[in-house]
């Protein structure tokens, strides 16, 4: 992982450098939470400032595009937005994230050249009705082309410019109340866990806190947190300054599907 680690800092310095030298804007391509932390952790090793895109606000995965200091141009994230509906909703079958992900790689194409899939209208007990996924824009045109069935329903495509593309997360929101704001405690109680698993979960390298993957089980959670854990989902803390009668700590979790 060290290895792997590396070659992902060493190729965001290469790019921020290029960008730098060059004076253009270098362009990543879409990188996952764990990614992004290394990026932020080589921050003061590159050539450049960088700004993230995902295509859309709270995007899991996001684009690094690299700025040299005297750009005299206008510039855009190389970005597309794909959306998949099906030929015959009538008959269509109750698709999941990873039906489309596995579809998408059967077509030859990297993850890391697709950025996050959006579901509408699967994931419950109602057939799939669309989904948009957002990928390099070099790749968006062979999606609409080849990708015609996901598992056994027919599915048509049709690519969106990003300027026209808006997506708002459906957050649904519950109370609970922990004894403290401690991560580890946190991961539990949303999670539903022992708390040894959490710590374990953190321990791992699967819990991120607003983008930065956090390993300490004893780091505070504060309002407006947005929580990502691997496998679990992804979550934002509020309203973390009520107390119960008993003296535990009242919050709200706001729930991104």
């Amino acid at each position: 992982m060290e290895q792997e680690e590396q070659y992902i800092k060493k190729r965001m310095v290469d790019l921020s450098r290029r960008a730098s030298e060059k004076g253009i804007v270098t362009f990543s391509n879409f990188l996952n939470l764990n990614e992004l932390h290394i990026l932020h952790q080589a921050s003061g090793e590159l050539y450049s400032s960088f700004q993230l895109s995902g295509g859309y606000g709270q995007a899991e995965r996001q684009m690094v595009a690299f700025l040299p200091d005297a750009l005299c141009y206008a510039w855009q994230y190389p970005i597309d937005a794909v959306r998949i509906t099906p030929c015959a909703p009538k008959f269509a079958e109750n698709l999941t994230h990873r039906d489309i992900l596995g579809a998408l790689m059967n077509l030859g194409l990297k993850r890391e050249m697709l950025g996050d899939i959006l579901l509408s209208g699967s994931g419950t007990s109602q057939p799939f009705c669309e989904a948009t996924i957002l990928c390099v824009d070099s790749i968006s045109g062979y999606i609409v082309e080849n990708c015609v069935r996901i598992r056994h329903t027919a599915v048509a495509c049709q690519k969106i410019p990003i300027a026209d593309f808006y997506y708002e997360p459906t957050l649904t929101e519950k109370e609970s109340a922990v004894s403290s704001f401690r991560l580890d405690t946190v991961i539990a109680d949303i999670c539903k866990l022992p708390r040894s698993a959490a710590q374990k979960i953190i321990c791992d390298g699967n819990a991120f806190v607003n983008a930065r993957k956090i390993q300490q089980n004893g780091y505070q959670c504060q309002d407006g947190d947005i929580l990502s854990v691997r496998h679990y989902g992804k979550f934002q803390i509020a309203s973390t300054n009520r107390q119960t009668r008993k003296g535990k700590l009242k919050y709200i979790i706001r729930t991104y599907s």
